[in-house]
């Protein structure tokens, strides 16, 4: 399998790693990066947002080939615990969600291992879609908020809880949305029929089929009328 080579801004402060080579431990044929002898490249944009001294930073790249590059996102663990979290995130985006993916949660490009400094890290290689959301939820169009939840329909269709659903997890681009960030989810059966009818009277929570939805739906979107 091909390693990946990541090149890191040289103008970062402190930051004194230029570059580091990691190797695949999982790779979803479907969705993978394309396959060359040499190893695969990557280069960290200098003007990422991410936090660099963080032990979990997720850093904007480009992957560089001949004809363009592909922007991608690399999410980072640098800690034992944080890389098991991350091995099981990436097993949920080649397992459960793998039908969605570049649907309703962005492509998953592999996981890589390697070193920085002597440090055993893990990257998570996900497609970039755009920035998270910066409102709240109750403060989107009627229109997003149900796009929203219709993505998040289609996770608990899969059988999948989130865990952790918050702005900071939910990616906008031109108007369409994905899901990230399921580190922290778990199993999940969903009886909702995922007519979430906005604007509508509160519906009953015993008969809306999921709970947790439900909630969503009341509190973080203010969808019903009280």
């Amino acid at each position: 399998m091909t390693p990946l080579r990541i090149q890191f801004p040289t103008t970062w402060p402190g930051w004194t790693t230029p570059e580091c080579t990691l190797t695949p431990i999982l790779t979803d044929p479907g969705h993978d990066l394309p396959l060359h002898d040499k190893p695969v490249t990557v280069s960290v944009d200098p003007k990422t947002t991410a936090d660099y001294y963080s032990d979990s930073p997720v850093f904007r790249a480009h992957y560089i080939r001949p004809t363009g590059s592909i922007p991608v996102a690399l999410k980072f663990a640098m800690r034992d615990d944080l890389i098991s979290d991350l091995i099981e995130e990436a097993n949920v985006y080649t397992g459960a969600l793998e039908p969605l993916q570049g649907e309703t949660v962005p492509n998953c490009y592999g996981l890589y291992v390697g070193t920085m400094n002597g440090q055993t890290v893990a990257c998570l290689v996900l497609e970039y879609w755009g920035e998270c959301l910066r409102r709240p939820f109750d403060r989107l169009s009627v229109e997003l908020r149900l796009r929203i939840l219709q993505q998040l329909g289609e996770i608990h269709k899969r059988g999948l809880l989130h865990g952790d659903f918050a702005e900071r997890n939910v990616l906008e681009y031109n108007g369409d949305i994905r899901i990230i960030d399921f580190d922290q989810a778990i199993h999940h059966e969903c009886d909702c029929d995922m007519d979430f009818r906005p604007g509508q009277k509160l519906p009953d929570a015993t008969n809306f089929g999921c709970p947790q939805l439900w909630e969503i739906c009341r509190y973080r979107m203010r969808l019903w009328k009280s």
